[in-house]
C-alpha cells in the first residue's frame, strides 16, 4: 500500500518550499520480485541499483524511510548503494525500526546525517535547516547522529497537540494509479482504496506495542471538517472508492467519532471506509456503531490478543471480555465485517490461558465474527517486553535477524510453558477451526464468500483474500539479486 508517513513528510517539505518527491520503490515494482542471491529472502519493488537510478544528479537532501526491522538488511543496502553514487549528500532517515535501533543503525553506517526520533514532521525541517546553514546538531530535539564514531542521542521531541496544523501527505512521485489500478491496500482487494489519517497516537502502553516508544502515549485528533475535506480530495482527484484508516487507535473519543461520521453522511461520498489496523472498544457502544455504519464503515479489526484475564494482565491490555463480546455482536448485527487478532507465545502464557482464547474464539464466531487473525508474539525493538526479555537482534543477519509475527515457519514461542512447534499449532488450528465455525453458525457465509472468490471477484475476509490471491497470481518478474 501507499506509505503515507513517507507521503507525509513530503508534505510537509514542500509546504516549506522544498523541491522534493518520493521514490516508491515498491509501488514501482509491484510486479517485481528480487530474489536476494544466497538467502531465503525475497524483496517486493525496485532493486537499489534502480532506486538510486532515479535519484536527480543535483539533489540535496535524501530522507531513506525503514519502517520494519526485519527488512533492514536491504534497507541498508540500499543506504550504501546511494551513498557510493552521492558520498556528499546529506542523509536522513526516520521509521519505527530507525527510533528503535538509531544507535545500531549509526554504528553500522555512521555516514548517515542524522536519525529522526519518533514524529518526524517539525524535526525533519530543523534538521535540513541545520544542514543548510552548518548548525549545531546537538540542538535539535528529536535525533540520533554520531559524532566521531560516537552516537549521541538528544532529547526526544514533545509531540504537536495540534496535528490540525501539519500539511497533509503529498503523493507527489508515488504511482497511486498504479494501486488503485490493482487494489492493493490493507484487504481491500475489491475497492480502489488509499490510506489516511484522522488520528495520532495511542493512549495505551501494552507491553508488547511499539507505540509507547515511537509516539509516546498521546491521542490527539484531526478536526473532524479537515478530515472529510481531504477524502473529498482523493475522490475528486484520485477515483478514490474505499478509505484505509491506518491510525494507531482511531476510536477512543466517542463524541470526535460521532462528529466525523455524520460529517461523512453529511458529504454523501458514495464512499466506504475501514478500521483494518486494529481499534479499541472501550468508547464504542450500540448508537456509535449505528453512525459509523451509516457513514460507510464496512470492515473493523479489533484487538482482542488474548481470551485471558490473566494474559491481559500481564501484557497491560485494558480490556473487559464481557464488554468486547458484546461489542463484536453488536458491530456483525450491523452488517459491518468483524475480524479479531490473537497473539499466542507471550512469556508466561500457560495452556489454561491459551484455551481461553480457543473459548473466545468459539464464542466471538458465534456472536458473529467473520475473520480471524492468529500471530506470534515478537519482542520488537524498544518495547516493554523487549527490554524485560533482554533480546539483541543481530539486523544483519537473517539467521539472528526478527521475523514477522505472521511468518508461521519461523515462529517462536517466548512461553515458559510451550514450544514453537506448539505455538505453531495453535496458530494454524485456531485459524482453521474458526473458519470451519463459520460453515457450522453460519452457512451462507460460505456460500456467499465462495461467489465473491470465484464469480465476483472481490473477497472480504482473510481467508477469501488468501484463496484468490492463490489463484489468480500474476506473473511476476522473478529477479535475483545480490547484496554483497
Amino acid at each position: 500500500m501507499p506509505d503515507i508517513g513517507t507521503a507525509y513528510i513530503n508534505g510537509t517539505l514542500k509546504s516549506y518550499g522544498y523541491d522534493c518527491e518520493i521514490i516508491d520503490a515498491a509501488g514501482e515494482g509491484l510486479d517485481s520480485r528480487l530474489k536476494i542471491e544466497g538467502l531465503p529472502l525475497s524483496i517486493a519493488g525496485l532493486s537499489a541499483d534502480e532506486i538510486v537510478e532515479r535519484i536527480p544528479e543535483d539533489i540535496d537532501y535524501i530522507g531513506v524511510q525503514s519502517m520494519h526491522s526485519n527488512r533492514w538488511i536491504y534497507d541498508s543496502f540500499v543506504i550504501k548503494k546511494i551513498l557510493e553514487k552521492f558520498p556528499n549528500v546529506k542523509i536522513f532517515m526516520g521509521g519505527e525500526h530507525v527510533t528503535a535501533t538509531s544507535d545500531k543503525i549509526l554504528r553500522q553506517i555512521p555516514e548517515i546525517g542524522a536519525c529522526v526520533l519518533g514524529e518526524g514532521e517539525e524535526t525533519v525541517i530543523e534538521l535540513l535547516e541545520c544542514f543548510r546553514d552548518g548548525g549545531d546538531l546537538s540542538k535539535i530535539e528529536g535525533i540520533a547522529y554520531s559524532d566521531n564514531g560516537i552516537v549521541i542521542e538528544n532529547k526526544r521531541r514533545q509531540r504537536r497537540k495540534a496535528v490540525s496544523d501539519i500539511a497533509l501527505p503529498s503523493w507527489d512521485g508515488v504511482p497511486i494509479a498504479k494501486y488503485l489500478a490493482n487494489h492493493c491496500g490493507v484487504n481491500s482487494l475489491s475497492k480502489k482504496s488509499i490510506p489516511m489519517i484522522a488520528t495520532r497516537g495511542c493512549p495505551y502502553s501494552c507491553t508488547f506495542c511499539t507505540v509507547p516508544n515511537m509516539w509516546d502515549s498521546k491521542w490527539f485528533a484531526r478536526p473532524a471538517d479537515d478530515v472529510v475535506k481531504e477524502i473529498k480530495s482523493y475522490v475528486r482527484d484520485f477515483g478514490i472508492e474505499h478509505i484505509d484508516f491506518v491510525d494507531l487507535t482511531l476510536v477512543i473519543n466517542k463524541k470526535w467519532m460521532t462528529e466525523f461520521a455524520e460529517k461523512l453522511i453529511e458529504a454523501d461520498l458514495g464512499i466506504t471506509w475501514a478500521i483494518p489496523i486494529g481499534t479499541r472498544t472501550e468508547s464504542i457502544d450500540s448508537d456509535l456503531l449505528k453512525v459509523m455504519r451509516k457513514s460507510g464503515l464496512s470492515r473493523v479489526l479489533y484487538s482482542a490478543e488474548s481470551g485471558s484475564e490473566a494474559t491481559l494482565l500481564r501484557i497491560k491490555k485494558c480490556l473487559t471480555l464481557e464488554k468486547f463480546e458484546r461489542v463484536v455482536k453488536e458491530t456483525s448485527k450491523l452488517g459491518i465485517c468483524v475480524k479479531i487478532a490473537f497473539i499466542f507465545g507471550f512469556p508466561g502464557q500457560t495452556k489454561k490461558e491459551v484455551m481461553d482464547s480457543f473459548f473466545l474464539i468459539n464464542r466471538l464466531a458465534y456472536l458473529g465474527a467473520n475473520d480471524i487473525v492468529c500471530l506470534s508474539f515478537i519482542p520488537y525493538p524498544k518495547t516493554e517486553l523487549f527490554d524485560q526479555l533482554g533480546v539483541d537482534y543481530d539486523y544483519t543477519d537473517p539467521n539472528k535477524n526478527i521475523r514477522l509475527n505472521n511468518d508461521i515457519p519461523n515462529m517462536q514461542s517466548w512461553s515458559e510453558h510451550f514450544g514453537d512447534g506448539v505455538l505453531k499449532f495453535f496458530v494454524v488450528f485456531f485459524t482453521l477451526y474458526f473458519y470451519a465455525l463459520q460453515g457450522l453458525f453460519r452457512p451462507m457465509r460460505v456460500v456467499n464468500g465462495f461467489k465473491r472468490v470465484f464469480i465476483k471477484k472481490l473477497p472480504l475476509t482473510n481467508f477469501e483474500s488468501i484463496v484468490f490471491n492463490y489463484l489468480n497470481k500474476k506473473n511476476l518478474k522473478a529477479r535475483t539479486v545480490s547484496i554483497k
